[in-house]
């Protein structure tokens, strides 16, 4: 059987990651059916978060965020989960009754978080309004008075507010001005115009290494002198050598030796990775994550399109499909000066080839265009089925090597 959830990150405003909402989905298509019962629709969720994905594979180890029915507050379902790993959404339309009161306050005096859904600052919740520590604003339905008349109000109460449906760098802007402490939507990934940043010292030595692994006779004298110049390239060598991701018989302390013991493609990708890293060290953790997540994915789905000797630089191409973002300049100028095949480059400037599919299949994925997904797939010959299923190993996989850079 297939199932379906659909998640969205919440950020704080430093635009880092601090939770996840989880949303109940029954297909492919990433929409919601009014028609669907509601009581229903959160059971499958809290059933699939706990026992089909994992909740911590689902969030990374942050809050997530769900939406509870009256019925479902009634039965206790919430307390299926930890009161440290869950925030219990309200949504607008729930019933405010005595039981409801009384179910609010125990879940408040066990330590549960409580949100207010789509939240537009009428009366009729004024009675769970002691409870509540999280108001969520739609940005889309209010405008500028009716959000400043909510923060106003509300902040006052000690009540955070959340701003949702976030989709421009305007509107963040007069959130953090409101003060809106946590956001939803898809600002983090919209181009903003600003000082470009050039490549700093340890750059330079991550774009030596890449270069050395992609000449046809690698020198691993040479590597291992790259990495010994660096204190820290050579500490987090040996962190990732020694993690659980490579089993070794005894811990390994010559990077020569680690370096070997790597090879070439995994040199390759652990320095693309660690040099993203460094290099967006201002920028939201989830935009590394997400160019991780797509560049596993990325590996993973290169076999099925006829690419199965070229996975590592499948992997680099979903890595650097942020590269541009992170790096505030031209993707053209930031393509001239890494080592990457031709073909890789067009596909990243968008020419027509099969690892463009694969970045195409990635964003129609995640923007939740399943109409364009299917459409694709078709197109190329692959089962549907297993793009979800690749995405959400590829989410863990990221998870782990994340854990050791």
């Amino acid at each position: 059987m297939d199932i379906f959830v659909a998640r969205q990150p919440i950020f704080n405003t430093k635009k880092q990651v601090i939770a996840y909402e989880i949303l109940y989905r029954n297909n492919l298509r990433n929409m919601y059916d009014l028609n669907q019962d509601g009581d229903v629709a959160t059971a499958t969720v809290v059933t699939d978060a706990l026992t089909n994905f994992g909740l911590k594979n689902l969030t990374g180890g942050k809050k997530a965020f769900i939406n509870f029915t009256h019925n479902l507050i009634k039965e206790d379902m919430p307390t299926l989960f930890r009161p440290e790993e869950l925030t219990i959404e309200l949504l607008e339309n729930i019933i405010v009754d005595d039981l409801l009161i009384e179910k609010c306050r125990r879940l408040k005096d066990m330590g549960y978080t409580l949100a207010l859904d789509d939240f537009t600052g009428g009366d009729q919740f004024d009675k769970i309004m002691p409870y509540v520590d999280i108001v969520k604003v739609d940005f889309l339905v209010l405008k500028s008075e009716g959000r400043k008349y909510i923060a106003n109000k509300y902040m006052k109460k000690g009540i955070t507010l959340l701003a949702e449906k976030v989709e421009t760098i305007e509107d963040f802007d007069e959130a953090v001005e409101y003060g809106y402490k946590m956001f939803q939507g898809f600002f983090f990934e919209k181009p903003v115009v600003c000082q470009g940043k050039g490549m700093n010292v340890s750059t330079f030595k991550y774009m030596e290494i890449l270069k050395e692994t992609v000449s046809e006779e690698p020198d691993f004298h040479r590597l291992s002198d790259i990495v010994k110049s660096d204190l820290s390239l050579t500490y987090k060598l040996l962190r990732l050598i020694n993690s659980p991701a490579f089993y070794t018989v005894g811990e390994i302390t010559s990077v020569g030796h680690a370096l070997t013991l790597l090879g070439i493609n995994e040199i390759r990708k652990w320095t693309t990775l660690i040099m993203l890293r460094d290099i967006s060290r201002e920028k939201p953790d989830e935009i590394v994550r997400i160019s991780l997540i797509r560049a596993t994915f990325a590996e993973k789905i290169s076999p099925h399109l006829n690419e199965k000797n070229r996975q590592t630089e499948a992997f680099l191409l979903g890595l650097f499909s942020l590269i541009d973002t992170i790096m505030e300049k031209s993707l053209y100028d930031i393509l001239e000066e890494l080592p990457l095949k031709n073909d890789l480059k067009e596909a990243l400037l968008g020419g027509d080839n099969h690892f463009h599919d694969i970045l195409k299949l990635l964003k129609y994925y995640e923007t939740g265009n399943w109409d364009m997904v299917m459409s694709l797939t078709d197109e190329l010959e692959i089962d549907y089925h297993l793009i979800n299923e690749i995405y959400l190993n590829s989410i863990v996989e990221a998870s782990k090597r994340l854990n050791v850079m």
